[in-house]
Formats: C-alpha cells, structure tokens, sequence
C-alpha cells in the first residue's frame, strides 16, 4: 500500500487512488485484535459479563490450568520413568560386561594351562607344537573378542546393511 491510499480527503475534494478518480463513496475499516496468553479474559472484558459469566470463566480456567499441570506432571513422570529404566539397563550393560570379562579371563587361565599340562606331559615335538596352537589359539581368539567387543554394535549392523553403491552413468 502506498501513501496516497491512506490519506482520506476532505468531504468536498475529490477521491484519488494511484493516479484515478474514484466516484461514489468510499470507506475505511479498521480492525482491531487484541491478543492474550492468560485463559482469562482482560478485566474490561472481565466486567461486561454478569457474575455468574464471570464465576464460570474463573472455574473454567482453574480446570483449565489444573488439567495443564497433570499433563505436565504426567510427562515429567514418563521421562523420570524413562530415565530410571535407562539408568537400570547401563547397570545391566555393566554387569555383562564384567562377567563376560571374568569368564574370558577363566577360559583364557584354563587354555594357558591347558597348553601348559600338554607340554610338560608331551615327549616329542607334536605334543609341543600341540601346547602352543592350544596356548595361542585360546589367547588370540580372547584377545579378538576383546577387540572386536569394542566396536558399537549398531555400526557392524550398518556395514552390513549399506546398500551397494551404484555404478556411475556416463553420457
């Protein structure tokens, strides 16, 4: 809108809008909003209504901000909830990991003396070599579960999943 619509002649000068004459008559409207964040109205607003208007909209935002509060005490409760059960499963998590670690650590013992008995019960060659695939294989395949433990599980499931890339389109 530019300037010259918003001017408003006098009664007896002509009627211009961009550039033209306007005939006939003309009007300007105006509109008015008023905008609030409480679930009462403003006091003016408040006094035109009788009294038993006025204890009505008093009763109904009370129910209004106490049904807000539940809903918010509710949520605050779900996520408490949530964080307990989260809390309980890092402890769960911690647990396995120790006794995983504890198992490992006696599978790794009994292969080392495993191999141990086998060599110092052995006389020729092959019960020595025998001792030390059996000594080797239980450490080393400790050492990759160990290893291999560490990795996230959900990116050994995206490896896996990662779609084959596409060859490219030459024109």
């Amino acid at each position: 809108m530019s300037s010259e619509e918003l001017v408003v002649p006098a009664e007896n000068e002509p009627r211009r809008a961009e550039g033209r004459e306007l005939s006939g008559r003309s009007s300007i409207s105006i509109l008015a909003m008023l905008r609030g964040s409480s679930p009462l109205p403003s006091p003016e607003q408040l006094a035109a209504y009788p009294p038993e208007g006025r204890e009505l909209i008093f009763r109904m935002a009370q129910a209004t901000q106490a049904h807000l509060h539940r809903i918010e005490l509710e949520r605050l409760e779900l996520r408490r909830e949530k964080l307990r059960a989260r809390a309980l499963d890092r402890a769960a998590q911690r647990r396995q990991i120790a006794r995983g670690q504890y198992l490992g650590f006696g599978i790794c013992v009994l292969f080392l003396a495993a191999s141990a008995a086998v060599a110092m019960l052995a006389t020729s060659g092959w019960g020595q070599l025998t001792a030390s695939l059996l000594g080797g294989i239980g450490l080393s395949s400790l050492v990759f579960v160990f290893i291999r433990g560490q990795q996230p599980r959900a990116s050994r499931r995206l490896r896996l999943r990662a779609p084959p890339r596409a060859a490219p389109q030459s024109n």
